[in-house]
């Protein structure tokens, strides 16, 4: 007798469990809560820490390159919170130059007044704050890919999420105390993005509230954040279930804030005498005529920032003029780039109605990256890899796509182990985190201040005009004691005069380097040759402010010498340069202060006293100011009016010389 098989019993079937209704519509379906995963908690606090280890060692570092302009050297920002209305009234740099501009920031610059207040001229504060919220980034890019993601692998989102935090890339954003708006900006979209999802799946209109409310701090604090506007119906496409109708609706609700924030900056920026006018310097293809050979040039740039990208080595600050020029379209670098972006972008297209997840990181990084290419219009730099930051996101997507698919990974509950391969596929993708960790630990150092910044890079650009000025400008500070106005180090001088010669052969209309390369000759003494510098720098920049005033210095150190007879002669000289100064630059100080001392020479007491009261409204506590107002009402014969000014100057700098 033949056996009877013995037929094991099926599994019973899971019938699906009905879903509560939405509150609003029953055509508002919810999405589903992402599952919860063994172990997923983990990846959160890995990217946060990550984020945080990586940059410990930039804790003790100084200023470098634009932190000068937006908080060192920035009157608004020093003034703390009681600036607040000027810093949402004026453009990014109003504090620091009286030339127009085109940025409008002021969350970040609000943030960085604030910590001013708290410690005043002390980088380190900044520096922590930067690490914390880059930290921060890490945790909330997980908490909410994590979740947009649900539908796919964990560990895509897992890998995409380290990858981005250890990239070498973001080096400049983090270690550089300007770049704070890059982080915001990523930062708050991402928190914009978490409070949709959260508002698809319950139904609270508090989520989507907080949504909003992100995305328009995310707007005052960078401008690129308008990408945004592309991301998100990019994103609800591609994995939020919605259709096309709900997707242009909450895009619009979304565009709102968006329009609020354009019509504000427009009103701001508006408001500037003249418009920003980039130098070639800055950006070399702002100043190609051809529009052909422009967009040749703008794509040849694109490459170089994919290339950096997939390959981050070397990094450097600065690729201006002359080490990159114009090329046309008959260069092998223009339609490589050209070539790549166009290929990627249709590619892209091509399989956005598959929603294959590729080309959902192709057109984020597009997307994010396009304000910054030159190619949909000019911006202020040529190169930057600030600029990467958002986009490498976009790069992280598609790599960790590219790992799980050479794995065929499909397991979307497990995040560690899956199929035998999880230790294999973990200990790739940690070779890559370590690589990155190691390249980003070793390029920090280089962000240490300015000088050192310039040092690393210049082997990377040794023909780039504009690194050769900067570099001679931490040449001569280290020979120079600027508060008293002497030469301390004439070797560092020299090297600093040698850098600005370098920098006026690469590019002889260089009039910053004219301009520097006088006072350091005037430190040293050589009063002809730094008026022939003053001079040459005037021939190409007419109204810069700071070569006027130290044009008029000279005048005015001459009319003092003992027996001059022409002391009326060049005290006018420097008069008339002192106010043209002031005349570009109603804010500059030191301009001020000096055209007060001529005019005190003159016996103009009174149009002295005027033009020293109109510094401290710039410098409200500045000790020379007070003091020389105060004796100027003192040799006028005031005495009663001279005291509370003295008294003033004497509180905050003791070592003043007394009235008797």
């Amino acid at each position: 007798m033949s056996k009877k098989k013995s037929v094991k019993p099926a599994a019973p079937v899971r019938k699906p469990q009905p879903r509560p209704a939405a509150a609003s519509s029953a055509a508002h379906n919810l999405l589903p809560s992402a599952p919860a995963i063994p172990g997923g908690w983990i990846v959160g606090l890995i990217a946060a820490a990550l984020g945080f280890v990586l940059y410990i060692n930039t804790f003790g570092h100084q200023w470098a390159l634009d932190d000068y302009s937006v908080i060192k050297e920035n009157w608004v920002v020093k003034g703390g919170l009681e600036n607040l209305r000027t810093i949402f009234t004026t453009e990014y740099r109003y504090g620091a130059w009286n030339s127009p501009g085109s940025l409008y920031r002021p969350v970040t610059l609000a943030m960085f007044a604030w910590e001013w207040s708290m410690s005043p001229d002390n980088p380190a504060i900044h520096h922590i704050i930067n690490v914390l919220f880059y930290a921060l980034t890490g945790w909330v890019l997980w908490v909410t890919w994590r979740r947009i993601l649900a539908d796919y692998p964990p560990v895509l989102a897992a890998m995409a999420v380290l990858f981005f935090m250890a990239h070498p890339v973001h080096t400049e954003v983090v270690a550089n105390i300007k770049s704070r708006d890059e982080i915001l900006s990523l930062l708050l979209c991402t928190g914009a993005l978490y409070g949709i999802w959260k508002h698809m799946e319950t139904n609270r209109s508090a989520w989507l509230a907080a949504a909003l409310g992100l995305y328009t701090l995310a707007q005052f604090s960078k401008e690129g954040s308008i990408t945004f506007l592309a991301v998100l119906p990019l994103t609800l496409w591609y994995f939020g279930k919605r259709n096309v109708s709900e997707i242009v609706r909450y895009t619009a609700m979304f565009l709102a804030p968006a329009l609020v924030f354009l019509a504000i900056r427009h009103n701001v920026l508006g408001n500037q005498p003249g418009k920003e006018i980039f130098s070639i310097l800055d950006n070399f293809i702002a100043a190609e005529k051809n529009p052909a050979m422009r967009l040749a040039s703008a794509f040849m740039m694109c490459g170089r920032y994919l290339w950096v990208m997939i390959y981050p080595h070397p990094l450097i600050s600065d690729l201006g003029y002359p080490q990159m020029k114009s090329v046309g379209f008959d260069d092998w670098r223009a339609l490589a780039g050209f070539f790549a972006y166009a290929g990627m972008g249709i590619w892209a297209l091509m399989n956005l109605g598959k929603k294959h997840f590729l080309s959902y990181a192709i057109l984020f990084y597009l997307a994010t990256f396009s304000l910054y290419s030159n190619v949909v219009y000019i911006i202020g730099t040529s190169y930057g890899e600030r600029e990467l930051y958002i986009p490498s996101l976009g790069f992280a997507f598609a790599l960790a796509w590219v790992l799980m698919k050479i794995f065929k990974v499909e397991d979307r509950e497990n995040l560690w182990n899956f199929n035998g391969k999880g230790a294999l596929l973990w200990g790739i993708a940690g070779a890559i985190i370590l690589a990155y960790s190691v390249k980003t630990v070793l390029r920090n150092p280089a962000w240490y201040d300015s000088y050192a910044l310039y040092v690393a890079d210049m082997p990377n650009s040794p023909n780039c005009a504009k690194l050769n000025y900067h570099i001679g400008l931490e040449e001569a500070k280290r020979g120079l004691d600027e508060k008293k106005g002497i030469a301390t180090d004439t070797t560092w001088v020299e090297k600093g005069i040698a850098s600005y010669t370098k920098a006026i052969e690469l590019y002889p209309e260089y009039h910053d380097a004219y301009g520097s390369r006088g006072v350091a000759q005037f430190r040293l003494g050589r009063y002809d040759q730094a008026e022939k510098d003053y001079q040459m720098a005037l021939k190409y920049r007419p109204n810069d402010t700071k070569v006027l005033s130290n044009l008029g210095y000279i005048y005015f150190l001459r009319a003092q010498r003992p027996g001059n007879q022409l002391m009326l002669t060049q005290l006018d000289s420097a008069e008339s340069v002192y106010r043209r100064s002031v005349q570009f630059d109603p804010r500059f100080v030191d301009a001020r202060r000096n055209l007060g001392a001529v005019l005190a020479m003159k016996k103009k007491f009174p149009e002295a006293i005027e033009q020293w009261k109109e510094a401290l409204k710039y410098d409200k506590n500045n000790p020379t100011l007070l003091y020389y107002i105060g004796s100027a009402y003192w040799d006028m014969g005031q005495k009663d009016a001279a005291q509370p000014w003295l008294d003033k100057a004497y509180a905050i700098e003791p070592s003043l010389p007394r009235k008797q």
